[in-house]
């Protein structure tokens, strides 16, 4: 009992536990930016590969007259970008480096799409929305706007995660590929958790995307979501899975504590009504809105909140025997025999998490190009095929599919 007593005493120096008790805005902006500089600084070294152009999974550019970034510049502006969020993270008012910090980062996700990972493009927002208040200065005025704006994108991003995943693609594939090891260890291969309560997980986040923004439910919702995060590391760190969305769930964890943690001085109306045009309004659309567009296929399903969703495209590289034979001894490595289908194959996302330890971005131009770069080892446009499958159904799984080969790309 003694151990219990320091700490909340400990706890109650940190952080008051009194009812109407709240952090001041300054530490919570200087709590913030400290954990999403260290998170971000562990995305990328996880993912370190990615961000090099010495590599086989190939890049995809937004143009071509992009000017190509050969070694070893690749490797100083990756190391760029791990000082600038040093420097921001251990700096008061780091306007400089964080300007730096996008503009690199920006380049870098025009000279190759796959590089505008969900968790980085979350980071990147937060971190103009540093930029954009505190070039205005420190005061509490702009540092409760600052942490508004980020406020929307975390309350935005558990929304819309949850609607992503409710359909057969996240209750029939995703969440049983993640529970079902455990589940098969200790009590063989039955199934034991009805389908319907796998829509439980959506309507959890959707009910903490929307708890957030309200006073009454706030509280409750971070300790949900701190609940979700710890769940989520508990089943993907003991497989190795996916290790670079570790920081993420971590840094997740941080953010709802950090923004909304006895934080009773905002409304619903303060993050969804914004009382002047600003940065907050860009977020507004770019996190509130454009992520319904996904779903007719107007906006990237990885800039919606999708990950994990099982509401993605998908593809698969058909290849020939002497196709692969012709292929450099790293990509053959890539090749497998389809179960389904018996032919030699290529998945482009079991290639990108291998080699890059990110799933391939999962869009039909993406998938394209990294067939284009297959075709330039085949001798006849016949020898390499691309099945491009679209979303699934969400009430029965079913995918339109689009087949290419080398002389339609």
């Amino acid at each position: 009992m003694r151990i219990f007593r320091r700490f909340g005493f400990l706890t109650h120096k940190l952080w008051p536990v009194s009812e109407h008790s709240s952090l001041a805005p300054a530490n919570r902006v200087s709590l913030l930016r400290i954990t999403l500089c260290l998170a971000c600084l562990s995305g990328l070294l996880l993912s370190w590969k990615l961000w090099l152009s010495t590599r086989y999974y190939p890049l995809t550019p937004v143009t071509e007259k992009l000017p190509f970034i050969s070694p070893p510049f690749d490797l100083v502006l990756f190391v760029a970008l791990l000082a600038l969020l040093l420097i921001i993270a251990f700096r008061s008012r780091p306007l400089i480096p964080i300007v730096a910090f996008l503009v690199l980062g920006l380049f870098l996700c025009l000279s190759d799409q796959s590089r505008l990972q969900p968790w980085f493009y979350q980071y990147a927002c937060m971190l103009a929305a540093f930029a954009f208040y505190l070039r205005k200065g420190p005061d509490e005025g702009n540092q409760r706007v600052l942490l508004n704006t980020c406020r929307l994108i975390i309350a935005a991003s558990y929304f819309w995660s949850g609607l992503q995943k409710l359909g057969v693609g996240f209750i029939d594939r995703v969440f049983p590929s993640l529970i079902n090891p455990y589940l098969n260890f200790i009590f063989g291969m039955v199934n034991l958790v009805p389908r319907p309560l796998f829509l439980a997980i959506p309507m959890l986040e959707v009910g903490i995307g929307i708890g957030l923004l309200t006073r009454r439910f706030r509280n409750l919702s971070v300790l949900l979501a701190l609940i979700t995060h710890i769940l989520i590391l508990a089943l993907l760190i003991p497989l190795r899975r996916n290790s670079v969305v570790w920081p993420w769930n971590i840094a997740m964890a941080g953010f709802v504590v950090i923004l909304f943690w006895r934080a009773s001085d905002f409304s619903m109306r303060d993050l969804l009504l914004p009382r002047k045009l600003g940065f907050q309004t860009v977020v507004l659309i770019l996190f509130g809105v454009m992520p319904l567009f996904s779903f007719v296929g107007l906006w990237d399903s990885y800039l919606s909140a999708s990950l994990y969703s099982g509401n993605v495209e998908a593809a698969a590289i058909d290849v020939s025997e002497s196709a692969k034979q012709r292929l450099p001894p790293a990509i053959q490595a890539y090749v497998q025999q389809s179960r389904a289908t018996n032919k030699l194959q290529i998945n482009p996302t079991r290639w990108s998490l291998i080699e890059l330890n990110v799933p391939s971005y999962p869009e039909r131009r993406v998938f394209i190009n990294v067939t284009k770069k297959i075709c330039a080892f085949a001798e006849d446009p016949s020898e390499v095929t691309l099945t491009i499958y679209g979303k699934p159904n969400r009430w029965n799984g079913s995918r339109e599919t689009r087949t290419y080969n080398c002389a339609d790309l």
